[in-house]
């Protein structure tokens, strides 16, 4: 926990801040021609584009040069350039994302293990990294390593199907084994819900409807909400969160209709549970790093919002709120470059240009 509270606290210090407000203006021109080039599949043009302004200190260019390399068929080039911004941003879940592609292509198994093992060391109940490390335990016939990083995931995601493909032998949740008539049931229903025909397939899900079954409950909280029935899809989702308090899938679930209702309040406290659950999980602290913006509440914004921020340095979303977070806070250097960094990630980008140009 220590260890994760430092990643937190020092997240302005993971935003490469030394760069010059002028080289990134520089650099915004050099990822516009990039961008151009690999439209045209000019992954060498793009290269080029690049390494013209290149500087080794650059997340964002290592970062973009991995992505390229990749594309054009060179891995251990592509490797390198991740491994680069990995090592800048030691706790940036994008790099070390983006360095699986390249080794995975390059069947470095035993390299691929411990990438994953970097993620988890970031954040620990990462649902991907957990099950790719679980499957890879699997394949190696070490059971018990297997089944720890397949129980992370049901306790987060217990309906989730994927992980019971590789965990049926170890019977975990045993105690909820479908019978031939549910499984017919939501078969049933998945078709309908194929049809757009949401009444029938909530139909077919309450002829075995029970009150004590998670997934039933939260199969119901789908259907209803996609049928436009959101107090009612609130209602199964808050039963299926009963069931198992633990699990985050139900409280992303009832985010939906409680959207839908304008229910902004309640979103942010699923959000918090959430996060109180996986401190990481960077959709929930987006959530609230927007809920507390849209409040003007700015300062709470940029706390959740740094978050996103550490573990996604190169996405727009956080990216952009982030620079306005900054702003708002009066940190007006700290804003100019981040709005700078939008611009070499989405190039004309209206919202940071309106952002520079308040900064005199």
């Amino acid at each position: 926990m220590k260890k994760i509270k430092q990643i937190i606290i020092g997240g302005i210090l993971l935003l490469s801040i030394n760069n010059s407000f002028a080289q990134n203006v520089k650099l915004a021109s050099a990822f516009s021609k990039s961008y151009a080039a690999e439209k045209n599949k000019d992954y060498d043009g793009a290269i080029k584009a690049l390494m013209d302004s290149y500087e080794t200190t650059s997340y964002e260019e290592n970062l973009r040069l991995g992505w390229l390399y990749y594309k054009a068929g060179k891995n251990k080039e592509s490797a390198t350039y991740y491994q680069n911004a990995v090592k800048l941003m030691p706790y940036s879940i994008e790099a070390k994302t983006g360095l699986i592609y390249p080794v995975y292509a390059q069947n470095q198994m035993d390299e691929l293990e411990v990438v994953y093992k970097k993620i988890l060391e970031v954040d620990p109940l990462d649902v991907n990294s957990n099950y790719q490390l679980g499957y890879i335990y699997y394949n190696k016939k070490n059971y018990d390593l297997a089944k720890k990083q397949f129980e992370k995931i049901i306790s987060l995601y217990p309906s989730g199907y994927e992980p019971y493909l590789r965990d049926t032998w170890q019977q975990i949740n045993k105690s909820e084994k479908q019978s031939d008539k549910v499984i017919a049931a939501f078969a049933k229903s998945y078709d309908f819900e194929y049809k757009k025909d949401y009444a029938s397939a909530i139909t077919s899900i309450k002829d075995i409807y029970d009150l004590k079954y998670y997934d039933v409950n939260l199969r119901m909280g789908w259907l209803n909400y996609l049928s436009g029935l959101n107090k009612e899809a609130i209602k199964y989702y808050q039963i299926a969160i009963d069931l198992k308090p633990n699990s985050i899938e139900p409280r992303f679930g009832i985010n939906y209709p409680l959207g839908a209702l304008g229910n902004y309040d309640e979103i942010s406290k699923q959000n918090k549970k959430i996060v109180e659950i996986n401190p990481q999980n960077s959709f929930a602290n987006y959530g609230l790093g927007s809920y507390y913006y849209s409040k003007n509440d700015y300062s709470a914004a940029y706390q959740y919002l740094e978050k996103v921020v550490n573990l996604y340095p190169f996405s727009y979303d956080g990216l952009i709120l982030y620079a306005w977070a900054n702003f708002k806070t009066g940190k007006t250097a700290e804003a100019k470059l981040l709005f700078n960094k939008v611009l070499m990630l989405a190039p004309g980008d209206t919202s940071a240009l309106q952002g520079l140009a308040l900064i005199k």
